[in-house]
């Protein structure tokens, strides 16, 4: 039963992973609490997929809907990733997801023991970054004899207020502490914050980016020990900035009750997915994750960099960072089906997907990938 089941479905990165799968010959059960939603799905794809209304937060309707599938790819928001865990264990589906935002990947990581009993894979954050950005640190520690620095950015020059993805996570990026490791030690940095000039491919040239908290370091300085420096940093368009700095301090990115009930954060997020859509669209350009590992090469200073340029994809009317984000998901949920992944228990994507093979899955979508080595050599 070679089927992917896509929780979330219709969400803006879980109808592309959808897209992608169907386009890559794979057969698709789509899971979203709208069904009416789940319709525009159905037309938008324009192939026969299965779809099917679920609540993820009920245990025996979401196994019921697991049951159907060989592999999950929870695209639902990652407050759920441990109720699909769970559920995925119960019913022996291997499954990933798109990230944990550090503290709730800490958490997955806790159920290591039960996948294994379960004898199914959990990969944490299996996106973009997280996802493709871990596997290229895996690549670049790979191709080094040893590794001192790694450090994650990300570019983009599209322009305007926009969430590419999940409202509800682009607003704990900008309002949380960021985490990093210096010196071999995990830090808080506050959100936003450690700014610096970034060198991207020509086509985005230098950006600023600004730490934030992000899922690679709940995994990379346990992954990769020796590593002494480990850094994230994402470039924010001003506008975003500043319209979410005001309502923090309005209050409205609360998350915390109110007398009456009422979340303050949740009335926010209901309603921006309501208006945006009204307001002036944003104006795509092209995304850059780019990771550079540093470190040795036959006793030489050596540097690894790998940078993955997106672009607005015409054809399924997609963004940058929607197709950045789902495309890795696709791609991981065909090799377990196809049997190139064969870990168990909770893994991040570093020690579980092979670099190379992966490579060889997204440099046949809509993406420019490059790679550069430079080595300094002693006369």
């Amino acid at each position: 039963m070679d089927r992917v089941v896509v929780l979330g479905a219709t969400g803006t990165i879980g109808k592309v992973i959808v897209k992608d799968l169907v386009e890559s010959g794979i057969d698709v059960v789509a899971a979203d609490l709208d069904q009416t939603r789940l319709k525009e799905l159905e037309t938008w794809i324009g192939k026969k997929i299965t779809t099917t209304t679920l609540n993820i937060r009920e245990l025996e309707a979401t196994k019921d809907v697991l049951r159907q599938g060989r592999v999950c790819v929870n695209a639902t928001n990652y407050v759920f990733n441990l109720d699909a865990m769970k559920a995925a264990s119960a019913v022996g589906v291997d499954v990933l997801d798109l990230g944990g935002l550090f503290k709730m990947t800490n958490e997955q990581l806790k159920l290591d023991a039960q996948m294994k009993e379960a004898n199914i894979l959990a990969i944490t954050g299996m996106g973009s970054d997280p996802g493709s950005s871990n596997v290229f640190c895996r690549y670049g520690v790979n191709v080094l004899d040893s590794a001192e620095e790694i450090h994650i950015r990300y570019g983009s020059t599209s322009s305007g207020a926009t969430f590419a993805f999940a409202a509800d996570t682009v607003i704990d990026e900008a309002v949380k502490n960021a985490i990093a490791v210096k010196n071999g030690v995990l830090v808080d940095i506050p959100p936003l914050a450690d700014e610096e000039f970034t060198h991207f491919h020509k086509d985005l040239g230098i950006q600023k980016t600004y730490s934030i908290i992000h899922s690679e370091l709940a995994t990379l300085p346990t992954s990769f020990p020796g590593v002494k420096e480990i850094t994230y940093k994402d470039t924010w368009d001003p506008a975003t900035i500043e319209k979410i700095r005001m309502l923090d301090e309005l209050g409205l990115v609360d998350t915390a009750e109110l007398e009456d009930g009422t979340v303050p954060r949740r009335q926010l997020v209901s309603l921006l997915g309501k208006v945006l859509s009204r307001k002036e669209k944003p104006v795509w350009g092209k995304d850059s994750l780019l990771v550079e590992v540093v470190g040795k090469k036959d006793g030489n200073d050596a540097r690894v960099r790998l940078e993955l340029l997106t672009g607005y994809h015409e054809e399924w009317g997609v963004s940058p960072t929607q197709y950045a984000t789902a495309i890795p998901a696709s791609i991981v949920s065909q090799m377990l089906l196809k049997g190139e992944i064969t870990e168990k228990g909770v893994k991040p994507p570093e020690l579980c997907v092979d670099p190379e093979v992966f490579l060889s899955y997204l440099k046949k979508k809509n993406v420019e990938l490059f790679f550069t080595y430079s080595e300094m050599k002693k006369q």
